[in-house]
This record gives C-alpha cells, structure tokens and sequence, in this order.
C-alpha cells in the first residue's frame, strides 16, 4: 500500500516543495493523523483567514462594506457553519446575507458563480465576497482502500477570497465582467452520481471515493458544458464554418462528428482548467484540443498546489495575471468540474490590463512562466521529472503510511502554508474590485 501511495505522488504532477499539508495529518509532523473537529477548525481558519486578510490588506477592504457572503467547502462542514465563523472574525454587519455551499465538490469554485450572480442580479449596489476552500484534516483517509487512498496523495491545503460588486462606484476599479455562465448537473446518471463521493470503506473508515471511471465522467459532464458555451465564444469565421460543416453532415449524410471549433481561435485568450489530477486536466485537454502552452495556468497551479478543489481556478486565474498578463478585453474562461457530477463554465472579460504582481501566492516567481520543462511530469511527453524520486521511494519505508502519505514534503515549520500567503485572486462581477 505505501509503494501505491508513492507511485500515485510521482505521477500526480505535484512538486514535493510548494504543496502543504495541515500538521495534524503531515507525516512529518505526526505518527497518528488528527482528523478532529478542532484540527479541521484550525486549518479553516488559517486558509480562510489567511485568503480573506490577504484580500483586504490589497484592495483596502472595508469588512463593513460587503453585504452578501458565500463559503465553499466540500465535506468539512462545522456548527456553526463556515460562512458564521467568517462573520464573526470580521465583525459583519448584521443583516449580512450570509450562505454556505457543502457536498458540491470541486465544481463549486466555478458553478458557484452562478449564484454570485443570481444573488447580485437580486440585490442592487451590492458587494459579495466568495471564499472557496477545502479543509484536507478533516478528508484524510487512514484506511487501505486504494480508491479511497488516491485523495490523500493530490489533495492539499488552499483557499481564495474573491470579491464581486455590482455598485456603479466600484466600476472604474473593477478587473472583469461575467459574460457568460453555464453549468450543468448530470446526477442523474447513476454512474456520474456514484462516480465520487465521501464515504466509508468496507471497514466503516470514511474516505474520499473516487471511481475508476472518474475521469470519462468529467469528460461526459464536460461535454455537456461546452455544448452549451462553445456558441457564445464562437466567432463569426466558425459560425460559417459550424453552418457548412452541420450541412454535409446533416443534409449530404457525410459520417461527420458533430462541429467542434478550435477553441485557440474563438473569443478566449486563456483558459482556466481545474487542476483536479494530471489525469483530469490531460482529459480536459483532449476534450477541449488546446495545446500545451494554453494549460499551463492550470498544471502550474497543480504543481505549486495541488487539488485545492473549488479554489483550483482560481489559483490558476492568478498565475494567468502574475506571469502571462490580461490585457483589458481580453477574455478568460474558467471551467470546472466536480462529484456529483457536476460542472460549469464562466466568460470574464477584462475592464483593463490586470496587474497580478500583488499575488501573495504567486510572488515567488516573479513574473517567470513556468515552462513544460519545469513541470514534475510533461505534457507533451509524459516523463516523470520529479526531483526527488529516489528519496521520496525511500521515506515510504522510513514513514508510516498516513493520512498525508507522502505529500507536503515541502511544508513550512509548522507542516501547513505559513510563510506563504494564501491566494486570494480580487475577481469583479459587474463591477469591482479593488
């Protein structure tokens, strides 16, 4: 089982240097995993914190000026909830709208989206801050399950603050506007619905169970997505090209696969894929036909994170600012995909050129792009480039295998995120940022 958990690390496409894990379940912190309530609170409030005073300390926010507040998290969900505990580190104001969304999975960074928007259409002149997270202590799985045992080996501590505004005021200021939304939920599938979930092994451990047909789930529920987004992001050139293309198919009887445009050549100038797995994002990749160069946000945010679940994105939106550049009118899309199986799509269009230098979570690069080259496994050709394989092989016998497994080699003196400040990505709908 440890040699399993190794392999699964050496291939997942994380660096052994820049993923974290909480203390409470890192290897080299604890012989014995502590997936309390109290260490998953901790971890909370450290990522979440961490992202939100991240935010306010770059933008100048004022916690007295958001009026609606959403927390995202998974499977951790505490009494009080998330979203409460937020209010009351920052003294919100009290007739804050405040919601928690649990048990939507990875997806929920991007399907999110969707009420964000639902929420400011309702409530005019208003500001909504979105915090995306998942609590890793609390998802550790001790057990011998290999379906269950994968999560530990991708899964890392992470979390982002976004803020959305719809105040006319907060226009001059705001990076993007929501174009476009879509989201699609396929549960109603009995494969795609059984396909990921949290729940017991045949020993009652609990886990996070992925399926070995995960990853042609993502694919089908993908596919959903696009079929719906891929004619708001078409230009006029496809547009003809879909109407003689659909013709022979339809009206000559040509054996024809229905139109699919080169994406590289729609309206999109980059792309923001989650980083579910190296698996997830190379299917990703053969369903969209995007070239390496195009998913490099997205394997730079696997690597230097891992699966942040619904924050993934975003942490990919912040690489895109910090070391590619968004010119205003450019346009960015995001797409994620998550158990249930769920799975969405957003448009941004950028109101002026992004400066991303302020990323905390990304200044350590300053501004260089990471390269395939630089990769722990590539793109293109699939080599394992992982610079400590022959050690990593030979902690599985020095350490017993726990909930972390081998991840997090690279923690901070505390085995968590503590000298690098989290992420925290300032994302405008309808208007604002700061």
């Amino acid at each position: 089982m440890k040699d399993f958990l190794w392999k699964v690390l050496l291939k997942s496409g994380l660096s052994p240097e820049t993923t974290y894990l909480p203390k409470a379940v890192h290897p080299c912190h604890v012989r014995a995993p502590d997936m309390s309530i109290p260490a998953a609170l901790a971890e909370a409030r450290m990522v979440i914190f961490g992202a939100v005073d991240e935010l306010r300390e770059r933008i100048g926010l004022d916690p007295q000026t958001i009026d609606i507040l959403i927390t995202a998290n998974s499977i951790f969900c505490p009494t009080p909830s998330l979203a409460s505990m937020v209010v009351n580190r920052y003294k919100l104001r009290k007739d804050i709208q405040a919601y928690h969304l649990g048990g939507m999975g990875c997806a929920n960074g991007t399907i999110g989206v969707n009420l964000v928007r639902d929420m400011l259409k309702a409530h005019p002149n208003s500001r909504l801050l979105f915090v995306c997270t998942e609590v890793v202590s609390y998802c550790a799985y001790p057990g011998n399950d290999k379906a269950r045992m994968v999560a530990n080996a991708i899964f890392r501590m992470g979390a982002t603050a976004v803020l959305f505004s719809n105040r006319p005021s907060d226009g001059c200021v705001a990076k993007y506007v929501l174009d476009h939304a879509v989201r699609v939920h396929a549960a109603a599938s009995d494969t795609a619905f059984n396909s990921m979930s949290w729940s017991p092994d045949p020993e009652g451990i609990n886990g996070i169970f992925l399926s070995k047909c995960i990853v042609e789930e993502a694919g089908k529920t993908i596919e959903d997505v696009l079929r719906a987004i891929t004619p708001r992001v078409m230009t006029w050139a496809q547009y003809g090209q879909a109407a003689l293309h659909e013709g022979r198919r339809r009206l000559l009887g040509a054996p024809l696969p229905p139109y699919r445009p080169d994406y590289t050549r729609t309206r999109i100038d980059h792309f923001l894929v989650h980083a579910g797995g190296y698996a997830v994002l190379k299917g990703l990749q053969e369903g969209l036909g995007l070239p390496s160069a195009a998913m490099i946000p997205s394997f730079a945010a696997l690597r230097e994170y891992g699966n942040t679940s619904s924050s993934t994105t975003w942490y990919a939106l912040g690489y895109t600012e910090a070391c590619e550049g968004v010119k205003k009118g450019q346009r960015v899309f995001q797409l994620g995909v998550g158990g249930g199986m769920k799975g969405g799509a957003n448009v941004w269009r950028a109101l002026r050129d992004v400066d991303g230098s302020g990323h905390a979570a990304w200044a350590h690069l300053r501004g260089r792009r990471i390269t395939e080259a630089d990769l722990p496994r590539g793109i293109d050709k699939d080599v394992c480039r992982h610079p400590r394989a022959v050690q990593l092989m030979a902690m599985a016998t020095a350490f017993p295998m726990g909930p972390g497994g081998p991840g997090g080699v690279g923690a901070g003196p505390e085995g968590a995120l503590l000298d690098n400040p989290l992420e925290a990505p300032v994302e405008i709908d309808y208007a604002d940022e700061h």
